[in-house]
């Protein structure tokens, strides 16, 4: 368990600078709020199609960071979820041959 949580912080920290340069404050592409902070809703919006965000990062190659990032997260809880079944299981296979011994020595008394 304690290997589990060194190689998430490893992970974490190799990959934090990658995320530091993934944002960037693109200005030009955010509206303008009100007085009192709110964001109006235009007709635009609701006729937009495209996803504004996916196609910033993709012009700047940052949706490969992106997927980077998400790609490590899932494969760390892959690895945690084999290693903590594989412990499960050597658990169960003491307790079943724990239990199967017993059963065998009182039949045969």
């Amino acid at each position: 368990m304690k290997n589990i949580y060194l190689l998430l912080l490893f992970c974490s920290l190799a990959f934090s600078p990658l995320l530091l340069i993934a944002q960037t404050n693109n200005t030009n592409t955010e509206k303008q709020a009100t007085k009192n902070g709110k964001i109006p809703i235009t007709q635009r919006d609701y006729e937009n199609s495209d996803v504004l965000m996916a196609d910033i990062f993709r012009e700047n190659g940052k949706i490969y960071v992106v997927v980077a990032v998400l790609t490590t997260i899932f494969a760390g809880i892959v690895v945690f979820l084999v290693i903590t079944e594989a412990k499960l299981k050597k658990l169960e296979d003491l307790v079943f041959s724990e239990r199967k011994s017993k059963n065998t020595t009182h039949k045969v008394l």
